[in-house]
């Protein structure tokens, strides 16, 4: 259903407006309203003073699509709880919806948005237009008062939420999905082929975005690494086709630029930029244990202690036959000859490499608690006695600063710019 929700104030005014170059005329703005614009229901909302002075205007119409909805004054924040909840309880699922905010308390245009981010979120509501008569721009209007429609500044809200989700947890679906409804359309490339520039912009911003989210969720630092460096990239570039397709965003990007720039390396698969891969790691650990994300960090901190030891030996860091196989059989057998009743060891070249380490005794104490909290979180708590997740929690943060340490004794010193 197609519902305008419009609000009614105590004065009347005989007036001009202007809509899409169209003149209408009234008392009320809802008289010219409902002549430009199609609907199933308009709920006029209304005071004891609106619904006696103001109201017997819309009766004298006879149209039974318009209801008097009575609010309180909004004088107290209980009251304006109270219009909240008498509003939104008209509106059903999947409705489409049209404000207008012409006439009414000062405070209103602030509640409608409000009524406006709460129907999209809750009922999947259609904004479809908020409309606001501006009678003090009829003087520099020939007298005539234009119909602004303010609906373009409620989508502010879908893009700060989405922002900060792909800032705060690394999800960048929904803006992603934003910015996919802002690339032109194939019928607006037919008619204007110089956007096309604009489209491929969006675009690369949508998969950057996919790429960098996705790569975070599934625990990939070398993926995530690279996409970051292109984002950062892409985000610059694409600056123009935000300010002309997505301004909400383009006042946004540089948030997103400076979270993930964190994250930015070229090429880290390079020897020369191992070091700084694995520094940017342990920064990703990090970001995860602060995010709740406990699986990743976890993960990574495990593959990433690995990783330090590879490079310490000089090991071929992404050859796992050989290389980090060798490194892991050589921190295991080190777990087991600590052991009063060890198990059977499987011999490593890297054995004596390890064992000189001055770091051994704590590698190895690190260790073997990083394989207890892998191994409980990865059985996903089917053992008679499971940790709980605060407790799991707990136990990644603690270990993080062992982690630090050995990252600053073990890994090159690291070169800021």
């Amino acid at each position: 259903m197609r519902r305008i929700i419009t609000f009614l104030g105590i004065f009347t005014k005989e007036t001009t407006y202007s809509f899409e170059n169209k003149i209408y005329k009234g008392e009320v703005f809802q008289k010219a309203l409902r002549e430009f614009c199609d609907y199933d229901s308009m709920l006029v909302c209304v005071t004891i003073g609106a619904k006696e002075k103001a109201f017997p205007i819309l009766e004298e119409l006879n149209d039974s699509r318009i209801e008097a909805v009575d609010i309180p004054n909004n004088q107290t924040t209980e009251e304006m709880w109270q219009t909240f909840k008498i509003i939104t309880e008209k509106v059903n699922e999947n409705d489409s919806v049209i404000f207008d905010i012409t006439h009414g308390l000062r405070s209103l245009p602030f509640l409608v948005f409000l009524f406006a981010a709460y129907l999209k979120a809750a009922k999947n509501v259609k904004i479809e237009a908020i409309y606001y008569g501006a009678l003090e721009l009829s003087p520099l209007n020939n007298g005539i008062a234009p119909v602004i429609d303010l609906s373009e500044f409620i989508s502010m809200i879908d893009w700060i939420t989405a922002t900060e989700y792909f800032v705060e947890l690394g999800d960048g679906q929904a803006l992603a999905n934003l910015l996919k409804n802002a690339i032109p359309s194939g019928i607006e490339l037919r008619d204007n082929p110089a956007s096309r520039p604009l489209r491929s912009q969006l675009e690369k911003t949508v998969k950057s975005i996919e790429n960098i989210s996705l790569a975070l969720n599934v625990t990939r630092p070398i993926e995530t690494m690279e996409s970051a460096t292109k984002l950062e990239e892409i985000l610059k570039q694409a600056a123009p086709s935000f300010a002309e397709r997505a301004k909400p965003f383009s006042l946004l990007s540089e948030k997103v630029v400076k979270e993930y720039g964190q994250f930015a390396l070229e090429d880290p698969t390079d020897q020369a930029a191992l070091a700084e891969n694995l520094w940017l790691q342990l920064q990703m650990i990090e970001w995860y244990i602060q995010r709740d994300r406990v699986v990743q960090a976890v993960t990574l901190a495990r593959e990433w202690l690995i990783s330090v030891l590879v490079l310490k030996f000089d090991e071929l860091m992404f050859d796992n036959a050989n290389s980090r196989r060798p490194v892991e059989n050589a921190i295991n057998n080190a777990v087991e000859k600590r052991k009063s009743s060890p198990r059977p060891i499987t011999p490593s070249h890297c054995d004596e490499k390890f064992a000189i380490l001055p770091q051994a005794d704590e590698l190895v104490n690190i260790w073997s608690q990083m394989v207890e909290l892998r191994n409980d979180i990865a059985h996903v708590g089917m053992n008679l006695n499971p940790k709980s997740a605060s407790k799991l929690k707990g136990k990644a943060v603690s270990l993080y600063p062992q982690l630090q340490k050995l990252g600053q004794e073990l890994l090159p010193e690291r070169i800021t710019i």
